[in-house]
């Protein structure tokens, strides 16, 4: 049953994100794109920094490579992400984030030689298919937004890898060092563009019960997303990673956000079947490795 525990962690991850994602595209109305990141990042830091401190637990780690790589490439696959969402269509963008898991297996492959099975990438192409129905993608708009959009996708593997090999550390102290490095990131962009400046007080004052929200939400999932990386294998973990889509979709279609058609159910299914015989055919190898 332990086998099974980094899956249900990265779920819990993805579900925690979906809540995280659905309150943040109210706050991103009408505001930059840097503004968005700022005050998506802003509240987990507070959050996994009162945590840190009430446990005695440290919020940077000065010593360990696998952790400032995770911090830094992840903070890029942040920026890359909220600056593509801005300047082309979201389910284009989204649809591109959905290819991470083909990276982190050639990361895997490539620099560590560790290689998945041929049954594996079946089902990684139905998973990104299902998210192909779910989201229907045009890609129309300048090159710039979609190479930025790949970019944050390979970075956003990497940052996965590199997590992997953060287990010797706390949850707590990856997810306080990650969210330091990206908040004095956001922060100095935010500040040197000054565009939103005037509206920061008016942004708490209007969304601060919406940012407890985020805030939660966000720790939580990352919490999650670290113990899901320390327990399993990136390769696998990062196709569970993938019903995020599938989580914010239900919360969409909840709100009357979206409207319910086949294409939608159809790629509801093929994405939840692909994570399960995923989930399935990794379940039955550590079986098989154990016995």
């Amino acid at each position: 049953m332990k086998l099974l525990f980094p899956y249900f962690y990265m779920l819990c991850s993805a579900f925690c994100f979906s809540i995280m994602a659905v309150c943040g595209s109210v706050i991103g109305t009408n505001l930059s794109w840097i503004t968005v990141a700022f005050f998506r990042i802003a509240p987990t830091f507070i959050f996994v920094g009162i945590i840190a401190l009430i446990r005695k637990e440290k919020i940077l780690v000065l010593n360990s490579l696998s952790l400032w790589l995770r911090s830094i490439l992840g903070t890029i696959a942040l920026l890359c992400t909220f600056y593509s969402l801005s300047r082309m269509n979201a389910t284009d963008a989204v649809t591109i984030s959905a290819t991470t898991p083909i990276w982190v297996t050639l990361i895997m492959y490539i620099i560590f030689s560790d290689k998945v099975p041929s049954l594996f990438w079946v089902f990684v192409i139905s998973t990104f298919l299902g998210i192909y129905l779910i989201e229907k993608p045009q890609f129309r708009g300048d090159f710039i937004p979609i190479f930025v959009a790949f970019l944050g996708a390979i970075c956003a593997g990497s940052a996965m890898v590199s997590l992997s090999f953060c287990g010797f550390i706390t949850p707590i102290t990856v997810v306080s060092h990650y969210s330091a490095v990206a908040l004095m990131t956001t922060f100095c962009i935010f500040y040197l563009s000054k565009s939103d400046m005037p509206v920061f007080t008016e942004i708490l004052e209007k969304y601060g019960a919406l940012l407890v929200v985020i805030g939660l939400s966000g720790t939580l999932g990352q919490i999650f997303l670290t113990y899901a990386y320390g327990t399993g294998k990136p390769q696998w973990i990062s196709v569970t990673g993938l019903s995020q889509v599938v989580f914010t979709t239900l919360f969409e279609i909840f709100l009357n956000r979206l409207k319910l058609n086949l294409g939608l159910i159809l790629g509801i299914i093929v994405v939840l079947t692909s994570i399960a015989c995923v989930i399935m055919i990794k379940h039955d190898k550590n079986l098989a490795e154990t016995t």
